[in-house]
């Protein structure tokens, strides 16, 4: 199925969209709930206002960086000292 030129708005439920292309997309206020998106590749998006919760990040990167270590550095740098 190809969609050119299309404004209008998609609900799929329960569906195999595996392969699926999205390029020169508007997708904002999209919602993405319960989706599996392992090995997907995201290249000049614009990710402004996205909010990410309860997600599995392992293996995902942003240029090259591993989340979770960014996760880990940040937890590491605003950690509080513990009163001794």
């Amino acid at each position: 199925m190809k969609f050119h030129n299309v404004t209008d708005q998609i609900d799929a439920e329960n569906a195999d969209l595996r392969g699926s292309v999205f390029v020169d997309a508007n997708l904002a206020g999209t919602r993405f709930e319960d989706v599996n998106m392992t090995g997907g590749e995201f290249s000049n998006v614009n990710l402004t206002d996205v909010n990410i919760s309860n997600a599995n990040l392992a293996g995902m990167t942003i240029d090259g960086v591993r989340v979770p270590d960014l996760f880990a550095a940040y937890k590491t740098l605003h950690e509080k000292p513990a009163n001794v």
